[in-house]
């Protein structure tokens, strides 16, 4: 896995999505976690590579101005087969810790890209914990309930940025709107296996920004009925866990 393949997969789940200021990385022999949250802490993620990657090992950064990140990485002269990207590292109390990424292309072209240290991201970014949640209904969405929802989005989302969930029998609806204006609901599923009672809602438009990252097909969204969302996009490099609080 090289370093420009997991940069752009971090990028492509986190600064994507345009709620996120910030990215704390944290690496072991075991893992490479990804964590953050919105300044509203609408969306918390949780993220852990599937594959450790050994410039982060034992080591925590932070990715900000993510923005000049991802342009480093899209550049034709860094990307190709010819150019170079790499972590570099520097000694801090002893250790050898990455500092930055240095980009290089073949006609000499260079870029480097800054991390936060340890010390600012964690400060920016306290812990995050989660304990696991037991979830009533499991759901893959489906490409028509993707287009549906998009489209209901287009239609409704500037009069009304959330839906809510709600269960009739083995059926599962969001609604959009309510009784007193504009409002439509559109079936997720006909076949579930659980049931809500909260009148819980989330904004529909994070929700399907969220959704759509998962073009390998593997997503799956979780709700339970004390009022959590969540759903989980597998990129084949990481999985990737997004925890939703939900509005009252």
């Amino acid at each position: 896995m090289a370093i420009k393949d997991i940069l752009k997969d971090v990028l492509k789940h986190t600064h994507s999505l345009g709620i996120f200021d910030s990215v704390k990385v944290t690496g072991s022999v075991e893992s490479t976690e990804i964590e953050t949250v919105d300044a509203d802490k609408t969306v918390i993620l949780k993220g852990e590579t599937h594959n450790p990657y050994p410039d982060f090992v034992d080591s925590t950064v932070g990715l900000s101005r993510m923005s000049v990140l991802q342009g480093n990485l899209q550049y034709p002269g860094f990307d190709d087969d010819t150019g170079s990207i790499k972590v570099v590292t520097q000694e801090r109390n002893g250790e050898n810790v990455p500092v930055e990424v240095e980009f290089g292309s073949s006609d000499g072209t260079t870029a480097n890209y800054r991390f936060m240290s340890a010390e600012v991201i964690n400060q920016q970014l306290k812990a995050i914990k989660f304990k696991g949640a037991e979830f009533d209904l499991n759901i893959v969405p489906s490409d028509k309930n993707l287009k549906d929802l998009n489209y209901f989005n287009s239609v409704l989302g500037q009069f009304e940025s959330n839906f809510s969930p709600k269960t009739n029998g083995t059926d599962l609806w969001f609604h959009i709107g309510d009784g007193v204006s504009d409002r439509t609901k559109i079936l997720i599923s006909n076949d579930i296996d659980g049931s809500l009672k909260g009148d819980w809602k989330w904004p529909l438009d994070i929700v399907l920004r969220i959704i759509r990252l998962s073009d390998t097909g593997k997503c799956v969204l979780s709700i339970n009925d004390e009022g959590l969302l969540q759903i989980i996009v597998d990129s084949g490099m990481a999985k990737y866990t997004y925890l939703l609080p939900a509005k009252s």
